[in-house]
């Protein structure tokens, strides 16, 4: 691992240039920690680079879709995500994805900025009510996170996901904009 030699962190929207940095930022969260994502490492890593540019990319058909970065030192040690949801009845919500601060910059209060930044900016899009997101069950420290940042528990959906032949349960949450 690398030593931050710069403490200054900066929070900003991660735009298509920052695709490589983003996909490595990715694959390493779902390689250190396959119970904590849906998504898998070894499938992760077979897109293209071309997916990630895709991603981050500005889509006038997806405006509620953006990922956060926390640089520090020029590196990318943390993101979050949102999905927005865009058939007609469900527009009015978008799920957080993808929470990810690097071991190195942990415990620094990144995770709290990264949410605060991405709940601001939820806030200001237009016609976005509601958030939601899955926490694995067992997650302490994440599920108090969310709940610091006004998410409530509305169910579990016991055997969510099976890591290792070993079932996870995912804790949803769900926070009200307006």
């Amino acid at each position: 691992m690398q030593k931050m030699q710069d403490d200054t962190v900066t929070l900003r929207l991660l735009a298509p240039d920052d695709a490589l940095a983003y996909r490595a930022l990715r694959l390493r969260a779902l390689a250190e920690h396959p119970e904590a994502f849906t998504s898998s490492a070894g499938d992760e890593a077979e897109k293209p680079l071309a997916w990630s540019v895709q991603r981050l990319g500005a889509d006038a058909a997806r405006p509620h879709d953006f990922f956060i970065g926390a640089f520090r030192g020029g590196l990318l040690v943390g993101m979050v995500g949102l999905q927005g949801r865009y058939r007609p009845k469900e527009r009015h919500n978008a799920t957080v994805v993808g929470l990810y601060v690097a071991p190195e910059a942990a415990g620094q209060g990144l995770g709290w900025a990264l949410m605060q930044a991405l709940l601001a900016r939820a806030r200001s899009l237009p016609g976005l009510a509601q958030l939601d997101l899955t926490v694995t069950e067992g997650s302490p420290k994440a599920q108090g996170l969310y709940a610091r940042c006004g998410f409530a528990v509305w169910g579990v959906l016991p055997r969510a996901i099976r890591v290792a032949g070993r079932d996870h349960a995912k804790v949803h949450m769900a926070l009200a904009l307006r």
